[in-house]
């Protein structure tokens, strides 16, 4: 599976992870794949769009906000990231506004240690985003890397 930063776990329904081990019964497996889908906001059986994708990473990345979870940096940096690699400058625009409000507001002692402040990490985001070329050779080698040449 490739997955970016924003993955989901089976939960319990106390919040727990829930492990399925593989060697368990296949009905288990089933209804754990059932029960995964049904708390996932994004479809696992049909493709999400663009938009779908982008919009779950903006609520991922505020909902983290909102717990006091620890920023959620990289996830930010994904869904602007993708949102430029497709061209879609109003969903880039959206996260940046995003990023700017929650950037202002993660507490900077759960920071990653290579934190310089909000203005540098912003002008580092707005021109990797500004660069489609350079975004499009990344997920090219991504894709030759990983094999997913006819995916």
């Amino acid at each position: 599976m490739i997955s970016l930063t924003l993955g989901h776990r089976l939960e319990r329904s106390s919040g727990q992870p829930e492990t399925v081990l593989f060697s368990r019964h296949a009905d288990e497996i089933r209804n754990a794949v059932s029960a995964l889908n049904s708390q996932c906001r994004l479809s696992l059986s049909e493709p999400p769009s663009l938009d779908e994708i982008v919009k779950e990473y903006h609520t991922a990345c505020s909902t983290r906000q909102e717990k006091g979870l620890p920023p959620a940096v990289l996830e930010m940096e994904d869904g602007i990231l993708i949102a430029a690699a497709a061209g879609r400058g109003d969903l880039v625009e959206d996260g940046i506004a995003l990023a700017g409000d929650l950037a202002a507001r993660w507490p900077k002692a759960r920071l990653p240690l290579d934190w310089v402040s909000v203005d540098a990490w912003m002008e580092g985001l707005l021109a990797k985003a500004s660069d489609p070329e350079a975004l499009g050779t990344v997920v090219s080698g991504q894709v030759r890397r990983h094999k997913l040449e006819k995916i």
